[in-house]
């Protein structure tokens, strides 16, 4: 799976997600540039075959043809169990485009 990691992605997620093997995370101001907009990162995932990995519901309405996962910041929940929700989440799709899911969520 490739994870594109939003701007507020906290780096606890992102190094975590990095360090998976059959994972591949990288941050939108690696790919893109720090300001980009909702829409400018649903339109890259979607044509570079991303799952968007972010706290902003508002991708549901940014639209695009990509994979979502959402945690929450208020939650916080432990780096271990994202990694471990986005493992079962890669093994339970067969198609990246189809995910929009909570993350730890019921996964772990």
């Amino acid at each position: 799976m490739r994870i594109l990691c939003d701007q507020n992605a906290p780096a606890k997620y992102v190094a975590a997600l990095q360090r998976v093997d059959g994972i591949t995370a990288t941050t939108v101001d690696e790919v893109l540039r720090h300001d980009a907009t909702d829409v400018e990162i649903a339109r890259f995932a979607e044509d570079n075959g991303w799952v968007v990995f972010t706290n902003d519901d508002d991708f549901f309405v940014a639209g695009g043809d990509h994979g979502l996962l959402l945690y929450d910041q208020v939650e916080d929940p432990a780096s271990g169990d994202v990694v471990a929700a986005v493992e079962a989440i890669s093994r339970a799709y067969q198609s990246h485009s189809e995910i929009v899911e909570s993350v730890p969520g019921d996964w772990v």
